[in-house]
C-alpha cells in the first residue's frame, strides 16, 4: 500500500533534514579536527624550528639536545626521541619508557607529520625530521599526545549523535504539520468534487488563491468540468435530435402499415402505401448511415499514415458519380479542373466530404440552376469550391449550419430526406486533415462552400 502524499512529504522532508544534519555535523567535525590538528602541528613545527636554529647545538651537541628535550617536555608535555645513523636511541625524554620507544622512522627534509600509536602511551601526533650536526646525521622524532584532541572530537560526536535524532524527530513533526496544513485545501477540493455529478456539472470548485499551484490546478479542474458540461449537453441534444429524427419515419411507417391492415384496399393503393413505406425505410437507412459515420468519426482510433491524394482526380470522380442525380433534377453540374492538386490524407474520407457537399448543393438548387466545382491553390494550400445557384441561406443561420441536426428549412429538409448531419461530418473530416471549411451565402443567390487543405509538399519544397 502506497503512503499518502502527506506522509510522503513528511518522509522526504525528514530525509532532507537528515542530509542537512549529516552534512552540518561532518562540516563541524572536520573544522574542529582541522583546528585541533593545526594547533598541534604548529607547536611541533615551532619546536623543530627552534631546535634547528639553536646556534649552541654544534658546540655542545649532547647537552643542548638534552636541554631541548627537557624544555619540550616541561612546557608542552611532549615526548622526543633522537636516533643516530645506526638507528639507536641517542637521547630521549626521561619519562618515556624504553618499551614505548618506537623504531626509528624514515627521516625527511622537510619534516613530515603523521599519527602514530605507542605502547603504554597511546596515540601521538608525530613530527620526524633529519638533523645534520657536523658530519653526523640524526633523526629527531617529536611526539605530542592526541588524548585531548580525541577527547574533544569524541565529545563532539556524542553531542551530534544525541542532538541529531532529536532535531530529526522535531523536524519530522514540523514537516508533518506543514504538510497537513498545505494539503488541507486539497481535502476541501476533494469534498467539493465528490458532490459534482453528471446532474450537477453547473457547479465549480472554489479557487482560494489563483496564483499558486493549487489555484492553477483548481482552474484546470473547473475548465475540465466546463468541457464535460458542454459535452454532456451536446450528448443530450444529440440523443434528443436523433430520437426525434428516428421517430418521424418510424411513425410514418407505422401509420401506413395500420392503414394497410385496417381496411381492404385495391392493388394500386397497396402499392402506393408500400412505396411510401419504402421511402421512409430509405430515409431511415440514410439517417442510420450518417449516425454511424458520426459515431466512427467521434470514436476514431489511431489513423493510418496519410497518403498522397490527387484532390483534382478525387473531385472529378465525385462529380461524375453525382451527375445522374443532378440531371434527374434538371441541375447543370460543371467541373473546372486545374491540373493535379495533391494533398495528404485518407482518400475515402475526403471523398465523403465532397459527396456530402455536392449532395446538399444539388438538393437545394431548383431545376435550371447550376452547381460548379472549382479547384485551385491559395498561399500554398489546396482549395476546392462548390458553388450553386440555389435558394441560399439566411445570414442568421450561417453560424449554425455545421451543427448536428441543424436545418435551415426543416420541412424542406425532411422532404428531401436530410437530417442535418452532412455538413457536420464534412467539417469533422476536414478538421482532421488540418484544413477548414467555410460557407458564404445569400438568400435567392446561392451558396459557396470552400474547402481549404494543406497541399502536399514533395522533397523540393514546392507544392504538388
Amino acid at each position: 500500500m502506497r503512503l499518502s502524499i502527506r506522509w510522503r512529504l513528511t518522509l522526504w522532508n525528514m530525509l532532507a533534514v537528515a542530509a542537512v544534519l549529516l552534512g552540518f555535523g561532518a562540516l563541524v567535525y572536520g573544522l574542529l579536527r582541522g583546528a585541533l590538528y593545526d594547533r598541534l602541528d604548529h607547536s611541533l613545527l615551532s619546536e623543530w624550528e627552534e631546535l634547528k636554529g639553536d646556534r649552541r647545538l654544534a658546540a655542545d651537541r649532547d647537552e643542548r639536545l638534552r636541554y631541548r628535550i627537557h624544555e619540550f617536555d616541561e612546557h608542552q608535555h611532549g615526548l622526543c626521541v633522537v636516533y643516530d645513523e645506526a638507528g639507536k636511541v641517542h637521547a630521549r625524554t626521561e619519562r618515556l619508557a624504553a618499551d614505548s620507544v618506537p623504531p626509528p622512522p624514515d627521516a625527511a627534509d622537510p619534516p613530515r607529520l603523521f599519527d602514530t600509536t605507542l605502547p603504554l602511551v597511546g596515540r601521538q601526533r608525530a613530527l620526524c625530521g633529519a638533523l645534520h650536526l657536523g658530519q653526523r646525521r640524526f633523526t629527531v622524532l617529536f611526539l605530542s599526545p592526541l588524548e585531548d584532541v580525541d577527547r574533544a572530537l569524541g565529545q563532539l560526536l556524542t553531542a551530534l549523535a544525541t542532538a541529531g535524532p532529536v532535531a530529526l524527530v522535531l523536524g519530522g513533526g514540523l514537516a508533518y504539520l506543514l504538510a497537513r496544513k498545505s494539503l488541507a485545501p486539497m481535502e476541501e477540493l476533494h469534498r467539493r468534487a465528490e458532490h459534482i455529478t453528471a446532474d450537477r456539472l453547473d457547479q465549480r470548485l472554489p479557487v482560494a488563491n489563483p496564483g499558486d499551484e493549487l489555484g492553477r490546478l483548481t482552474r484546470t479542474f473547473n475548465a475540465m468540468i466546463g468541457r464535460l458540461e458542454a459535452s454532456f449537453a451536446e450528448i443530450r441534444r444529440f440523443t434528443a435530435d436523433a430520437s426525434h429524427e428516428l421517430r418521424t419515419p418510424l411513425a410514418a411507417i407505422r401509420i401506413e402499415a395500420e392503414v394497410a391492415l385496417g381496411k381492404p384496399l385495391t392493388v394500386e393503393q397497396h402499392q402506393e402505401l408500400l412505396g411510401s413505406i419504402l421511402e421512409e425505410c430509405e430515409r431511415l437507412v440514410r439517417l442510420t448511415d450518417q449516425l454511424l459515420a458520426l459515431a466512427r468519426e467521434d470514436a476514431r482510433g489511431p489513423r493510418p499514415e496519410p497518403a498522397p491524394v490527387d484532390l483534382a482526380a478525387l473531385a472529378a470522380g465525385v462529380v461524375e458519380t453525382m451527375r445522374p442525380l443532378a440531371e434527374a433534377r434538371g441541375v447543370a453540374l460543371d467541373h473546372e479542373p486545374d491540373g493535379p492538386l495533391r494533398v495528404r490524407g485518407e482518400e475515402a474520407r475526403l471523398r465523403q466530404v465532397f459527396f456530402n457537399l455536392l449532395d446538399n448543393a444539388i438538393k437545394y438548387t431548383p431545376a435550371g440552376g447550376t452547381v460548379a466545382v472549382g479547384l485551385g491553390r491559395v498561399d500554398g494550400d489546396a482549395v476546392v469550391t462548390v458553388r450553386d445557384t440555389g435558394i441560399g441561406i439566411p445570414a442568421e443561420h450561417l453560424p449554425r449550419v455545421f451543427d448536428r441536426f441543424y436545418r435551415v428549412d426543416k420541412v424542406r429538409s425532411r422532404a428531401e430526406g436530410g437530417a442535418g448531419l452532412g455538413l457536420s461530418i464534412a467539417r469533422k473530416i476536414v478538421a482532421d486533415h488540418g484544413g477548414r471549411i467555410e460557407l458564404t451565402s445569400s438568400p435567392g443567390q446561392g451558396t459557396t462552400c470552400t474547402v481549404t487543405l494543406p497541399a502536399d509538399r514533395p522533397a523540393d519544397g514546392k507544392a504538388g
